[in-house]
This record gives C-alpha cells, structure tokens and sequence, in this order.
C-alpha cells in the first residue's frame, strides 16, 4: 500500500506539478505547444519559469553558462511568449502609461509626459517610473489615450493574447526564429498588444508574405503600435499641411513589399533587420509622396547625402526670421521648387531616401550659432552615415531623432552603438537570455542570482550598458554601496571611449560620494567631467555644469553660484555654443530673476557676452539678445 501511495504521488508530481512535464534537454514539440495550449499562457509561464530557474547556470571563465546552449535559448523565448500573452491586458496598459507619468510632491497629482517628449529621469539618468498600481487604466481620460494609442484600439479586459487568433499566435510560439528577432526588437515603451494585433492584421492580409517578409511585418507592428507626435515631422511646419497617408496599413506594407519584388529598393528588404527597416516604414506620408520621390530624386545610397542639396537654401527666409513653413502644402515638390531652410532640407532627403528603400532619420542639434537640422541615413548594410549636412566648422556636438518605434527621443551616439555588429552575435543572444533570467530570479525573489545573471550577462557582452544596468539594479537591491561604488569605477573604465555612457557613471558615482559624505571627491568628478567633455561633447559637459549650478541654487548660495558660473564660462564659452545658452545661460538668468536676483542676472548675461562666440544675425544672436531685452523666450528654431 505504502508503496502504490509513493508511484500516485510520483505520477502526480509529473503530471501536474508543472515543471517536470518540460523536458528542456530537447526542443519544444507539438505536444508541448498542446501542453502549453491546455494550462493557459500564464500558467505556461509560470511552470516554464521554474523549470528554467532550477538548471540555469551563469557564465563566467570557466563555464559558458545555460543561455549559450541553444535548447536552453529556446525554451527561454517560449517562456517569454507565454509571460507576454498571459499579461492582463490593464496592466500592460498601466505599465505603458506608467513610465511616462510624473506624481506632484505637492499634492499627488498626475502629469502625463506627452509623445515625443523624453522619459522624466533623475539627474544620474534613472527613470523615475510611477508605480503601475497608482494608474487606473480605466480611468484614463480617453484624450489621453488617444494621444499616444492608434484610433482602432480600445481597452479590454483579459490577457493580451485574446486580442489574436490561438492558431496565429501557437504558429508564432513555434517559430524560435521569429521569436529571437521579436524580443530582441520589443521594449518596455512598446506597447504589446497593438503590435500583436498589427502582425496579425498584416499576416491575414498577406499570408504568403509572411515568412519572406517577416522583419518588415514585424518593423511595421512595432513601429504602428503608437501614435506619432502631434508635433510630427518637426516643430517648424503645421502638421495639416503634411499630406498624411490615406491607405490602410497593409496596403503600405504591401507597396514596399511590391516595390521591393520589382527590384525599386535601394536595399533587398528581406535582408534587413526590424530594426534598421523601423527607420524606413515608419513613412506616414501618402503614396503619392513616395511615388514622386521614387521618380525625382536620384541619388543612390552610396551617396544619398547629396539629397540634402537638392532644396536649395533660402537665405532671405532666415533674414526675415521666418523660420516656419508658410509656403503652401509641406510637399516635396514645393520644397525643391521653392527651396528651405535646414529643417526643410533635412525634412526632404529623409523622406526621399525612405521611399527609395533606404533608411532615414531627421535629426536636430545645437551648434555654435544655436540650432541646425540634417540627417542620417542607412549607406550600407551595417553602416549608418549620420553627418549629411551636418557642417563640422559649427561643433554639432550631438544630434537628436525620434526613435519612430516608441517616439522616444534618441541622439545619433545612442543610434551608433545600438547598430554596432556585436549585437548581432550569439554572444549577445546569450546576453540576452541572461537578462531574462534577471528578470526570473528577481520576480521570484532570489537577488543573489539575478546579480549573478546580470554578471553572466556582462561576461557576454561586456560593451552592453543594459546588462551594467541590470547589474546596478541587483546591487540596489541588496544594499550593497560598496559593490556600486566598484561598480561605478569599473564602468568609467569600460565605457572610456562612450562619452554619454561614461558620464552616466560618473554622475552617479559623484552622487553615491556626496551621499556618503565625500563632497570633496564628487566636485572633483563634475570638474572632470565639465573638462573632458568642453571640446567634442559641450551638451555633456553643460549638463554636468548645470547639475553643480542647481545645487547651489537651490541651497539659495548665490555668490558661490555666480563665482562657480564665471569658471564654468572662461571652460565653456568659445566651443558651449548652443547648448551652453539654452541648457545653462538661459535656465540661471531665469532662475536668477525669478528670485528677485536682476543684477546677477545682468552680471550672468554680459560674462556670457564676453565669452561666447556667435554669429551676429543667427537664431542663436536673435535669441540672446531676447533674453537681454527681459524675455524668457522658447527653445530656438534650426535655421
């Protein structure tokens, strides 16, 4: 009897129990998909979760670790497709919401951070992410959610995966390649359920191209899963005068799935990532746009740069200080016949270069006489050229797109190093199995091992900021200052040659030591870091400035701030430019007449005067000399 009791219990640990029903050891089959079908996607998850939490093992010198071996990979990605399709849909709507909401200290009211706008951060560049559960998704007001989701989405109750067919998404679970591309692609400002529901529009509308033109499906579903800006294309034409596309979405799809049969792309599509085709389909402009450019602009991608030429420069506009288009219809046509300004050059050959297959962006930044637009775009596979019309003489420190998958904002130093070859190794696939397992382990409370994954992470893609991130985040966790600070120092020291990513972290370990007491050394770090930067990166070097200035405003220590100012402008004022005026000049004189300080203002704009050097009659001269007259002004146009 006791023996029979011993084999019941066996059979029901392996039945039902969960994990030991997955044999990892093989890959995922049809009875495993029927398996995962019966328990449900979340239940799926969570028995998939423990099975990979009891054999994963990290890498390090002496052992490759569990996401290097590709069985383990793959049941890895099923797991996640089953975490993703057994979300309720609510709260990956209040997830989404969440990152781009600001709660007053004052009196607990909400702020939603408008599309197009950056993510609130700290000033060591952490989010500062609401708490899901402070948003009822329900209780949105509908213009807010029409802000940033497409108009044919409504909120439903359940998990995200009843939104699409079971038959769809068990195809999909089956299909380890597009599995990998889809989650290396999906972020956190993703919103899932829009892009499930686009695959599957684009998939029933043409199912035939579904496999040879999975990346450019999959690029359309992450890119239309959201609204763009209302300030779309840029800030210096009104969006009604911008012929939006007319066509349904898979209509779209289609003509560049078309075109690219034809053999009309500057690229073979079906050889592109998602991730460099976002850049080419996220085009909202109607088919005859396209159609004209396709005919018209004749450049091909080993020298698309010229594009920027073909509108010719108005110089009388900029003279009259008109720097918003005003001309009629925002047309290609009307921009070649009647010529521009930067931002329209930039407009141009960004569109053209997108509907002759060839990926684009617009990007914006500030120079020595204030702001300029040009643009970067894909002239060979792997290799982005980001400088055409960008004018070396100006000191275009960095340049600012949107990410058209989230409508993030995204500097062309980000775009660089996001592209580079090595995330498209094994090595970095392994990397990110390990993030996902940083996620396992800390969901399931075992924060020794999810630093440990963060560090298998690292060992495989020690370049990748988001494993030193997650790495970070377990150090928080345990409380261990000694481990971040260490942590820090090793990261200044990796990223010597990233200029954004060394800053991170050096801010953040000046504020670990002013935190623990050693003021001295964190002067010492935003010193370093306003002179490393002065030359090639004035915007990092200004930031760092500003961050010391706000310090000693807000301890209302004028005279220290105004001495600390005239240092920072002898370092700063012949190469700051633009963004020494907009993101320091302008923000201290503000600040310094709002606190009843009007001779220190004065004092602050003529030691500003004498040290900065600007073209008399640019957007940058025009904008100082408000600011002398008493004006707060806004951000200054691109000329």
């Amino acid at each position: 009897m006791r023996l029979l009791l011993i084999t019941i219990l066996a059979w029901t640990t392996s039945s039902v129990g969960g994990a030991a029903s997955f044999d990892l050891g093989r890959l995922p089959t049809d009875e495993d998909l029927t398996t995962i079908r019966s328990l449900g996607w979340a239940v799926a998850a969570d028995e998939l979760e423990e099975a990979l939490a009891d054999q994963w093992q990290p890498a390090h010198f002496a052992q490759s670790g569990s996401s290097r071996d590709s069985l383990f990979r793959h049941w890895q990605l099923l797991q996640q497709w089953c975490r993703l399709l057994g979300t309720p849909e609510p709260e990956a709507l209040r997830s989404f919401l969440a990152r781009r909401t600001l709660e007053s200290e004052e009196d607990s009211s909400l702020t939603i951070v408008p599309a197009g706008m950056a993510l609130p951060t700290d000033g060591e560049g952490r989010l500062l992410s609401l708490a899901p559960d402070k948003i009822d998704p329900f209780l949105v007001p509908p213009q807010i959610l029409q802000s940033f989701l497409p108009e044919d989405y409504e909120l439903r109750e359940g998990e995200i995966a009843s939104r699409v067919g079971e038959d769809f998404l068990f195809d999909l679970a089956g299909d380890a390649e597009f599995l990998r591309e889809f989650f290396a692609g999906l972020t956190p400002d993703d919103f899932s359920p829009v892009v499930l529901m686009r695959l599957a529009q684009l998939s029933a509308a043409y199912p035939e191209k579904a496999q040879t033109y999975r990346s450019l499906m999959l690029a359309f579903a992450m890119v239309y899963d959201q609204r763009a800006p209302a300030f779309w294309p840029h800030r210096q034409v009104r969006p009604e005068l911008v012929p939006g596309r007319k066509e349904s979405l898979a209509d779209r799809f289609a003509w560049f799935a078309q075109a690219n049969d034809g053999g009309r792309m500057a690229y073979d599509l079906r050889r592109l990532s998602a991730e460099e085709l976002k850049f080419l389909v996220d085009v909202p402009l109607r088919r005859s746009e396209l159609e004209w450019a396709a005919d018209n602009v004749r450049w091909q991608r080993g020298n698309f740069d010229r594009a920027f030429g073909q509108v010719d420069y108005d110089h009388a506009r900029v003279e009259r200080g008109e720097f918003v288009w005003e001309e009629g219809d925002y047309l290609l046509v009307n921009l070649e016949s009647q010529g521009g300004i930067c931002t329209d050059q930039a407009y141009f050959a960004a569109m053209a270069g997108k509907a002759k297959g060839i990926p684009t962006l617009y990007f914006a930044g500030q120079g020595m006489d204030g702001g300029h637009a040009w643009f970067g775009y894909l002239r060979r596979e792997g290799k982005w050229d980001l400088e055409a019309g960008r004018f070396e003489n100006q000191n275009y420190t960095v340049g600012v797109a949107l990410d058209p998958q989230t409508w993030l904002p995204m500097t062309d130093h980000q775009l660089l190093y996001l592209s580079g070859r090595s995330r498209r190794t094994p090595l970095h696939d392994a990397a990110r199995g390990d993030l996902g397992m940083v996620e396992v382990l800390t969901r399931r409370g075992d924060l020794a091992a999810a630093q440990a994954a963060a560090e298998s992470a690292m060992h495989h893609a020690p370049d990748w900021a988001v494993a030193w991130e997650a790495k970070e985040r377990a150090l928080e966790s345990l409380g261990d200052r000694e481990g971040l600070r260490q942590h820090y120092e090793e990261a200044i020291r990796r990223f010597a040659r990233e200029d954004d990513l060394k800053v991170r972290y050096q801010r953040r370990l000046a504020a670990l030591e002013r935190e623990g007491g050693n003021s001295r050394r964190a002067s010492l770090l935003e010193k370093r870091m306003v002179r490393e930067n002065r030359r090639e990166r004035a915007d990092l070097s200004t930031g760092a400035a500003w961050e010391t200035l706000t310090r000693l405003l807000e301890e209302a220590d004028y005279d220290t701030t105004m001495r600390e100012y005239r240092r920072l402008m002898r370092k700063l004022g012949r190469t700051g430019g633009g963004n020494l005026f907009y993101d320091l000049v302008r923000p201290l004189v503000r600040e310094l007449r709002s606190v009843g300080r009007s001779k220190d203002a004065t004092k602050a704009l003529k030691e500003a005067r004498q040290s900065m050097r600007f073209e008399q009659g640019s957007v940058l001269a025009q904008d100082f000399a408000i600011l002398e007259a008493g004006e707060n002004g806004q951000a200054g146009p691109t000329q």
